[in-house]
């Protein structure tokens, strides 16, 4: 399965959460990342979908 790569700014938007919120899940270990060349963070909107629907429930 192929997977849409977004960029941590896009990510914090999908989950309407602020980029800092986003780089604190990172550094928790709450989402998994990937690094492509070493660079920039890119998030799989796959893992960002299951990770919204998980803390939606949480959440109720």
């Amino acid at each position: 399965m192929a997977c849409t790569w977004l960029t941590v700014e896009e990510a914090a938007d999908f989950l309407k959460v602020d980029k800092s919120t986003l780089y604190r899940y990172i550094k928790q270990g709450l989402l998994k990342t990937s690094r492509p060349g070493g660079h920039m963070i890119r998030i799989c909107l796959e893992v960002l979908n299951t990770f919204g629907e998980e803390s939606n429930a949480s959440t109720h």
